[in-house]
Formats: structure tokens, sequence, C-alpha cells
């Protein structure tokens, strides 16, 4: 999919914007100016250390949020504990 990024010269603003076959040339969503400069963009990497790295961060990730619905829960047990 041709996703190409953006920097607008006149406002600074960094934008994506998908162009296809026949698409108007891309102006700035934030100011409308049409002095637009096309960035270089990263490509995606897939590897085995990539993907490594990043299911050691969805699983940090998901312990995070666990804990924070465990306290929560036990907060309201004791918030809602009738005596």
């Amino acid at each position: 999919m041709p996703l190409f990024e953006y920097r607008c010269e006149s406002c600074g603003h960094v934008f994506e914007q998908l162009i296809l076959k026949g698409s108007p040339e891309p102006t700035c969503p934030a100011c409308g100016a049409s002095t637009v400069e096309k960035l270089l963009s990263m490509f995606a990497v897939s590897s085995e250390s990539t993907q490594q790295r990043s299911r050691e961060r969805f699983g940090a990730t998901r312990r995070v949020k666990a804990e924070a619905e465990r306290r929560e829960r036990e907060h309201y047990r004791t918030d809602h504990h009738d005596d």
C-alpha cells in the first residue's frame, strides 16, 4: 500500500497520506499548504531478534495490565464489602 510520509514546509506538521495513481498532490491537513516535502520513511524489518523483543514488550505490557486489573478488583472488593 503506497503510504508516504510528508512534512509541511509552512508549519512543520508531519503526516502520512495514501497516494494512489491519479491522486491529487498532497496538502498539509493542519494548514492546507501545498508546499510539502516527502520524507524518507523507515521500512519494516522482521527478524528473530525483533520478533523476540516484540514478544518481550507485549508480555511486559500484559503483566502490567494484569497487575493493574488485580489491584482494581481488590480495591473494589474492599470498598464494597458489606460488614
